[in-house]
């Protein structure tokens, strides 16, 4: 049996999805998260939406091809049968589609959002951001 006596790491993962109706700004990312530009913890979030940005594909659901699985879309296999099911739904509606994954080995502000889970919505966007692996 081994021991190990210096620092142990469990990293994690979290899948994303935002679909929304036109290309995702930050003044709606923070409507969405409840937070307002001069909010104490605006910051917090310009840079989760700084990190999402980054790190997602976009996909302008106008031009995919319906007959295949969204997961083509995004040459992926973590879509959740939920994500798929609203990403077929958004692309009958023409709308936008960004899909990523944020890792708790990357920034302090990805390493406290992968330890949460939520799902988000209002009349503009659609935020799944529920599948974590730890």
């Amino acid at each position: 049996m081994r021991i190990r006596t210096g620092f142990v790491s469990n990293s994690s993962s979290t899948s994303f999805l935002i679909i929304t109706d036109d290309e995702l700004k930050e003044g709606a990312f923070l409507e969405l998260m409840g937070v307002t530009s001069d909010s104490p913890i605006a910051d917090l979030f310009r840079e989760l939406f700084s990190d999402v940005i980054n790190a997602s594909q976009y996909v302008d659901l106008k031009h995919v091809n319906t007959r295949v699985s969204p997961e083509a879309w995004f040459n992926t296999d973590r879509l959740s049968p939920a994500m798929i099911a609203r990403l077929q739904q958004a692309a009958g509606q023409g709308l936008k589609a960004y899909f990523g994954t944020l890792d708790s080995e990357t920034t302090m502000v990805q390493t406290f959002f992968c330890t949460d889970a939520f799902e988000l919505e209002n009349e503009r966007i659609y935020f799944n951001y529920l599948e974590c692996a730890w």
